[in-house]
């Protein structure tokens, strides 16, 4: 097997501990298939552009986090009519928890994203 390394920068992000809490308020039938403590199995990846320093991967979080943000509670909240009517970065920041990696490694060639 070959790797291949991705010239992107990912967004890894996981639901807070707040949102889920407020997500199981909202579907207390989630409460049996969400683990507080354990959250790993609920990560999203997102790939970003290319940067050249982790600040800029920070400055397009800033300038898009409204689109994230929504992506994130549309997966855990659906009825968007409960949802906050504004965003500011620091909902996102209340709601997520996340980092950025610069090391984007592909398992696969071009060819497996052509064949799907």
């Amino acid at each position: 097997m070959d790797l291949y390394e991705i010239n992107r920068f990912a967004l890894v992000l996981r639901p807070s501990k707040k949102l889920l809490q407020w997500a199981i308020s909202e579907d207390p039938a989630l409460a049996g298939e969400i683990d507080l403590e354990d959250t790993d199995a609920l990560v999203s990846v997102y790939l970003l552009p290319d940067f050249s320093e982790e600040e800029e991967a920070e400055e397009w979080l800033e300038a898009n986090y409204q689109v994230v943000l929504e992506s994130l509670l549309d997966e855990w909240v659906p009825d968007d009519s409960v949802w906050p009517d504004e965003f500011t970065y620091d909902d996102f920041e209340q709601y997520s928890e996340y980092a950025f990696t610069n090391m984007v490694i592909d398992t696969q060639d071009q060819s497996y994203d052509d064949e799907y």
